[in-house]
């Protein structure tokens, strides 16, 4: 069983510290093992707030979840998370998760001819510092060869 920190459990499900608190607070999801800053957050968190947008996509309110996940264990939500969306009148279906293709927003970052970083919105938010470093970090190279190279060699 995985045990995470406030800040695990929000990389992880994608959602920020403020709506887990929040969660919680309404009964969405189990309070934590501990407080504050020893606070930890089962596998069964997780998965809830994974189920918690499949279960607003199906049309229900926060006290129609919090019923809903009340009388769930963890298989039954595992068990949600692969059902497919209920189909909507004038509304596509979209394709599961897990079958290609799938299309995806992503940020494109040119660092230099021939060389790019595609970042999904998610990483973008939650390493938005670190992809900054890192895109400077990789156009110094990129001149640090150009400089040590003139004639375009490749090493």
């Amino acid at each position: 069983m995985a045990d995470y920190t406030i800040a695990e459990l929000s990389e992880l499900s994608g959602v920020n510290r403020r709506n887990i608190h929040f969660y919680v607070q309404q009964g969405l999801l189990p309070p934590p093992e501990g407080a504050g800053l020893g606070a930890r957050y089962a596998d069964e968190h997780l998965l809830r707030l994974r189920a918690i947008p499949v279960l607003r996509n199906h049309g229900l309110r926060l006290d129609e979840i919090r019923e809903r996940l009340a009388g769930m264990d963890a298989s039954a939500v595992e068990a949600l998370l692969t059902q497919p969306p209920p189909a909507r009148a004038g509304h596509v279906q979209p394709r599961p998760a897990h079958i290609w293709p799938r299309a995806e927003a992503v940020t494109r970052y040119t660092l230099a001819p021939g060389v790019e970083l595609l970042v999904s919105p998610e990483a973008n938010r939650v390493w938005h510092t670190q992809i900054a470093e890192l895109a400077e970090a990789i156009q110094r190279i990129v001149h640090q060869h150009a400089a040590t190279n003139p004639n375009g060699g490749h090493s």
